[in-house]
């Protein structure tokens, strides 16, 4: 092969997908995809530093890495410890629905909740949330590239 015929090949972001209660963060090219229900996954970049990171947590308050309050500290720690900057972070924030209808009445659905929960904990850390698609009835699937922080999302 010669020079004129030989092209340079991209090599494929790698691709991880997060179940409930898990928390991925990366200081390299990564496509982070999960399910969303009542779930609520939080993405996190630093644009400078080219740092991004996402969880996938079940519900507001508790202990372990299924909750919001230790799924949120936890994924700041660990952006913050590969070199990225609190003041610096955005936020894209996405699921908190009621899938199941029988869910709804007059105590608040646990989406909208989780949905509440993550955006007080962002509030309180002043980060700004870029992006929000949260609530209604339908899960969602979610694709996030921690090389560029951005997210794609469709209705399921």
């Amino acid at each position: 092969m010669n020079a004129a015929t030989f092209m340079a090949v991209e090599e494929a972001p790698e691709s991880v997908y997060l179940h409930p209660g898990q928390i991925y963060t990366a200081s390299h090219a990564a496509l982070v995809s999960t399910v969303l229900g009542s779930c609520v996954a939080v993405c996190l970049w630093d644009p400078l530093a080219r740092i991004g990171g996402m969880n996938h947590f079940l519900l507001p308050t508790g202990k372990g890495p299924r909750y919001c309050n230790e799924a949120m500290t936890q994924l700041l720690d660990d952006m913050v410890a590969r070199g990225a900057s609190v003041s610096r972070m955005v936020a894209k924030v996405f699921g908190g629905a009621c899938v199941i209808a029988g869910f709804t009445g007059p105590r608040k659905a646990i989406g909208t909740m989780n949905t509440e929960a993550a955006l007080q904990f962002l509030s309180s850390h002043s980060i700004p949330v870029r992006a929000e698609q949260t609530g209604g009835r339908r899960g969602r699937k979610l694709l996030f590239h921690t090389g560029t922080g951005q997210a794609y999302v469709k209705e399921i």
